[in-house]
């Protein structure tokens, strides 16, 4: 082989080299997180199946909102107010703009996702039966979704249960004798719930006569 030969062989071996080691000094890859940006927890994996209470978390707790992949708007919240069971009084919530989320074969009535310092924490879903439906319904539903949960508890009009750091939990409702009964799920993770019980308290200052 030629001297050309050879040093053209060894040129396009280095090239190749480089080419399959990451960006130096740690930069970020292009479409990648940045450096130093910590990932999202791994969350419920999103399920194929709209039936299983996983297909209503649509990316993996801990994510921003930038990461939602369909439209959102935003759910005004009171002074004091707060959704879900935790009292979070200084969270974001979006609904869904547009389509409604459609699980278990109809339209939710409400599909409501917030946010504690702009990381994902918990998803809420309101799902209005038919008159018409069996009343055992709720109870082969709350089957499908406590299967291979751990810390079951369950009565005639709740259900809930636990996978590893997400608490699921169905609550049945009749608020209305004109429609069917409600169902709201509240999906959420434990970990932001204990991570806001240790946040510092406000010290309230003595009002001066």
């Amino acid at each position: 082989m030629s001297r050309t030969a050879t040093a053209l062989l060894a040129s396009l071996l280095l090239m190749a080299a480089c080419a399959s080691q990451g960006p130096p000094g740690g930069a970020a890859v292009p479409g990648g997180p940045a450096p130093g940006t910590p990932a999202a927890r791994n969350g419920p994996i999103i399920s194929a199946s709209h039936e299983d209470w996983r297909a209503l978390v649509p990316v993996p707790f801990g994510s921003g909102l930038t990461q939602i992949q369909f439209p959102l708007k935003e759910v005004i919240l009171f002074q004091g107010e707060s959704r879900g069971p935790g009292g979070f009084d200084d969270q974001e919530c979006y609904s869904k703009s547009g389509t409604a989320f459609a699980f278990r074969g109809a339209d939710t009535e409400d599909y409501v996702l917030c946010f504690f310092h702009e990381r994902l924490f918990q998803v809420e879903a309101a799902l209005r039966l038919p008159r018409e439906m069996p009343a055992e319904t709720f109870d082969q539903w709350c089957d499908d979704w406590l299967s291979g949960l751990a810390d079951v508890k369950r009565s005639a009009e709740r259900c809930e249960g636990r996978d590893q750091e997400t608490l699921v939990s169905a609550t049945l409702a009749y608020d209305s004798e004109l429609a069917g009964p409600l169902i709201t799920l509240v999906i959420y993770d434990v970990p932001a719930y204990e991570a806001y019980e240790r946040r510092p308290q406000k010290t309230t200052l003595p009002t001066q006569p």
